[in-house]
């Protein structure tokens, strides 16, 4: 944690109150997972430069924290919102290239000590719980890139080959008869009315039945 450290120690003269001590972790997290904050509000302004450290006046509202993360590689850009409820903290993450929106809440006190605001060494409770509920619940998933799937040397082996003056091989044709397609159509579209006898084919139309079950599944 000697990074989320020396973060602290550039925030810890503004930090006045438990809900900013876990912005700040937060933020960090978000840091290490490869992003960088951008500034404050919802809105893009002219000013914005990538940086580690929080903006300033990230925490002028303790009621609504705002801020805009972008990450390393410049693909994704997410807008992270922190509500005070009582003494609860509501985290919201929307990340505008999946579109995807995710939250935490957590009860503050379980990982702030309220009454060590400026001592990093005391200030964080539970610190390794919250670092994985952040990890697991509001920081955007990774994609996992999908491999090509490769055929073996066997199975190409096995392909026939694609000379065109190769001459097809000839299959036996089976005694068994298709199915009438008129059967199939009349008993899937029209199963109260079906006759007994097919017009067209000459079968009962129970025939068919495995056909006509395979359609209408």
């Amino acid at each position: 944690m000697a990074g989320l450290e020396l973060l602290y120690s550039c925030v810890a003269g503004n930090i006045t109150c438990p809900q900013d001590v876990v912005v700040c972790f937060v933020h960090w997290e978000i840091v290490k997972s490869g992003y960088k904050c951008l500034g404050l509000g919802d809105e893009p302004r002219s000013g914005d430069k990538k940086s580690e450290l929080l903006p300033t006046g990230w925490n002028d509202s303790k009621e609504l924290y705002t801020l805009r993360y972008k990450s390393n590689d410049d693909k994704s850009n997410f807008l992270v919102k922190a509500i005070t409820v009582d003494s609860t903290l509501i985290f919201n993450l929307m990340d505008s290239a999946t579109e995807q929106v995710s939250d935490l809440t957590m009860n503050v006190s379980d990982y702030v000590d309220a009454d060590h605001l400026q001592t990093f060494e005391s200030v964080f409770k539970n610190a390794e719980d919250l670092s994985q509920k952040v990890k697991s619940q509001l920081l955007p998933s990774v994609p996992v890139p999908r491999k090509e799937e490769k055929r073996s040397s066997r199975e190409r082996d096995s392909q026939p080959d694609s000379d065109p003056l190769r001459i097809p091989t000839r299959h036996p044709q089976s005694s068994r008869q298709p199915n009438c397609f008129l059967c199939v159509s009349r008993m899937v579209h029209h199963p109260k009315d079906i006759q007994p006898t097919c017009h067209n084919c000459g079968k009962h139309w129970r025939q068919h039945g495995p056909a006509i079950h395979a359609l209408k599944n």
